[in-house]
């Protein structure tokens, strides 16, 4: 198989997937799409061993690792201002604040992700430095995270006002104060 067919190859199984998936949407069939998603991979990973030429070189290789990088720093700190700035406009809709710490527990899962994923790699890497080093510096970092995410929950205003029987109760100590619509009535 050529290149060229390959390309049309995967084109070709998009567009199926695109339609299967959506089918199963409609029909509420979670299943369907995860299997079509998981045959179409299947599909392509067989297709591609077939093929007898260069897909890729080192360049495309490191060009794609300085765009991941680059994605990666980007994300973060457009994504950390976010949610920053959420989390300061909790008193204009309260919604803003869970949407802000979201946003930042994402983040700092995508980080904790990318650091264990660089880590594996390293470790197979004969030219890593010591070990001890990086043993030392994930637990630290572990320490660090959990006293960041208790410290955000025991200062976040996560609970909020529950509507129940007509009333409005206070579930914990919610940060903004009693919503002045009736009870069970939207906004």
């Amino acid at each position: 198989m050529t290149s060229k067919q390959f390309r049309w190859a995967k084109i070709a199984i998009a567009a199926i997937l695109a339609v299967v998936i959506g089918q199963a949407v409609i029909l509420n069939s979670y299943i369907l799409a995860t299997v079509a998603v998981l045959i179409a991979a299947s599909l392509i990973i067989v297709l591609k061993r077939q093929v007898k030429e260069v897909l890729a070189d080192e360049r495309d290789y490191k060009i794609a690792g300085d765009v991941a990088r680059w994605t990666l720093a980007i994300f973060a700190v457009l994504g950390w201002l976010l949610s920053f700035v959420m989390i300061m406009l909790r008193n204009v809709n309260p919604g803003f604040e869970n949407v802000g710490f979201t946003l930042a527990y994402a983040i700092c899962a995508l980080l904790v992700i990318r650091l264990i994923v660089n880590m594996v790699f390293r470790r197979t890497d004969d030219t890593a430095p010591k070990r001890k080093k990086a043993a030392y510096f994930i637990v630290a970092f572990f320490i660090a995270l959990m006293a960041i995410i208790l410290g955000i929950r025991l200062t976040s205003g996560e609970d909020s006002w529950m509507c129940q029987d007509g009333q409005w109760i206070k579930h914990g100590n919610p940060s903004a104060p009693m919503p002045e619509n009736k009870c069970g009535q939207p906004n």
